[in-house]
């Protein structure tokens, strides 16, 4: 998938890109759900393009589905797990013990993903065209 966006932030190597919903998110009303039609996503910027910049991002369409899956199923295991651990091994005994456990597991297990998919630069979003570079080459062509 091919998204158009403009860089709000930059961080080290990793970009905020601000993209507009595109043509395959017609059926899909997640990002939409808050009342924006924007969404925001950290994408590598080994072009070096700058804020304000409008790029185009590519996202890998099997990645999607498997960051899906990833990033909503892994956390709830974890909330799962998290609380048996804590009732079954944490004295006493307590449903509020479990909740504890529960959500303690379940922020780990975010931290996780993120730092991995920091950590794997093949699953991010890429900035594969930046058009401020573009149009500053096609000037000094001219």
């Amino acid at each position: 998938m091919l998204e158009t966006g403009t860089i709000i932030s930059i961080d080290g190597q990793q970009a905020i890109v601000q993209l507009l919903r595109g043509d395959q998110c017609e059926g899909c009303h997640a990002c939409h759900a808050f009342g924006e039609n924007k969404m925001r996503l950290e994408a590598l910027n080994s072009l070096g393009a700058s804020v304000g910049d409008q790029v185009q991002v590519r996202i890998e369409p099997k990645l999607v589905l498997k960051g899906s899956m990833i990033l909503f199923i892994l956390p709830l295991i974890a909330l799962l797990i998290g609380y048996y651990l804590a009732v079954r091994f944490v004295p006493p005994f307590s449903e509020g013990v479990g909740i504890v456990g529960a959500f303690s597991a379940f922020a780990i297990a975010f931290l996780i993903i993120k730092k991995t998919a920091r950590r794997t630069p093949e699953v991010n979003p890429a900035i594969i065209v930046d058009y401020a570079q573009q149009t500053e080459w096609s000037k000094r062509t001219e």
